[in-house]
């Protein structure tokens, strides 16, 4: 049997799945909002990315998505090929985008970000052609 927790604990694989619900939505509209195609399979039509292509290009490219990926889920290894990175790709899209009760959380993490930073500039930025362009959270 697992460790015994007190009342109103909850455990770590619990938080770490919060935690990774959390930053990934976070992550997943500052890429929403920096959709302008530079990289990805339709470059050259211009066309935007739908929600699905954001989270597997995430999953493939996005080294923060990687590093906290490592970090909530201990004692595993980042997959080296493609199709094992598309996978995680569609499985947050499929568990935390595509699920409604949890894609309600990304407009109340920007409310989050603003208490905790009153009065500062709120700024994320990418890379777009090899240049670094800001935008507003």
């Amino acid at each position: 049997m697992g460790s015994q927790l007190k009342k109103g604990e909850t455990s770590q694989s619990t938080q770490n799945r919060v935690w990774y619900s959390y930053y990934g939505l976070h992550l997943f509209d500052l890429m929403v909002k920096a959709n302008t195609n530079a990289k990805g399979k339709h470059w050259k039509t211009k066309k935007k990315l739908s929600k699905l292509d954001l989270c597997r290009y995430m999953a493939e490219h996005h080294k923060p998505f990687r590093a906290f990926w490592l970090k909530f889920h201990p004692g595993k290894t980042f997959p080296k090929h493609e199709n094992g990175r598309k996978a995680i790709g569609t499985a947050f899209y499929k568990s935390n985008v595509a699920d409604s009760r949890r894609s309600g959380r990304r407009s109340k993490l920007n409310e989050i970000v603003k208490m905790l930073t009153p009065g500062k500039k709120r700024e994320g930025y990418y890379f777009h052609q090899g240049k670094k362009v800001k935008i507003e959270i």
